[in-house]
């Protein structure tokens, strides 16, 4: 069982709450993640861990995290270890695989939306997904599948904000950003709009490939510490 690696940006987060009172995340979303890849790292942006993340396909989805208590500080190495974070995943309809697990604070259940360009509409600037469960001000990234491309102005690796939302479609605007979007042309395959609220905690990456058969679970834990500033390694 690999230790769960804190991300840089989640080091800076918890500076923030501990430091400057910002406002921790609701505990209710953290959300364990996995994606078929070792390529990962500390550094890597939400935007790269979502691009991985593995489509909701043979019963994939992003499973509530359980932390199962407080945890106890250990004198002698002089860190504070938390109780081993633990998720539950299910194959349906085809196996899992994956190599790397990731923790999401304040994120979104759902994982992702597939749409083809037949649902953009480059006149009005909106995109239809029927029923997509997003309320003005989540944040999506956009992700092409093999031999797609994204719709003109669309680009992967980019975070937006869901706005002007019905029931049904929705535009987009820079993240931060009043402006919608332009889209300037629909462009051609199958996308996916991947959930991108929330922030990346830590990730565990395993030595090789973990295959879970269809219709078998499969329980995943990653043990975290939180290390004394004089000894930190990011673990």
């Amino acid at each position: 069982m690999p230790t769960g690696i804190f991300s840089n940006a989640w080091i800076s987060q918890s500076a923030k709450i501990l430091f400057r009172g910002a406002t921790p995340p609701d505990t209710s979303k953290f959300r364990l993640c996995l994606a078929n890849t070792a390529t990962l790292s500390r550094s890597s942006s939400l935007a790269d861990f979502l691009a991985s993340e593995l489509l909701p396909n043979n019963g994939y989805a992003r499973a509530s995290a359980n932390f199962g208590g407080d945890g106890s500080y250990d004198s002698t190495d002089q860190r504070h270890e938390l109780p081993t974070i633990s998720a539950s995943f299910t194959a349906s309809g085809g196996a899992l695989q994956f190599q790397t697990a990731f923790l999401i604070a304040n994120s979104l259940a759902v994982s992702s939306k597939s749409f083809t360009n037949a649902n953009v509409n480059a006149t009005s600037d909106r995109i239809t997904i029927a029923a997509h469960g997003f309320v003005n001000g989540d944040k999506l990234v956009f992700t092409a599948d093999s031999l797609a491309t994204l719709p003109g102005g669309i680009t992967s690796g980019i975070i937006y904000q869901v706005a002007s939302v019905t029931t049904n479609d929705f535009q987009l605007q820079p993240n931060g950003d009043g402006t919608t979007i332009d889209i300037t042309d629909t462009g051609s395959g199958t996308f996916r709009a991947r959930s991108a609220n929330g922030i990346i905690v830590a990730y565990a990456v395993e030595s090789s490939p973990i295959t879970v058969p269809d219709g078998q679970g499969y329980s995943y834990q990653i043990p975290l510490v939180v290390l004394n500033s004089g000894y930190v390694t990011g673990s």
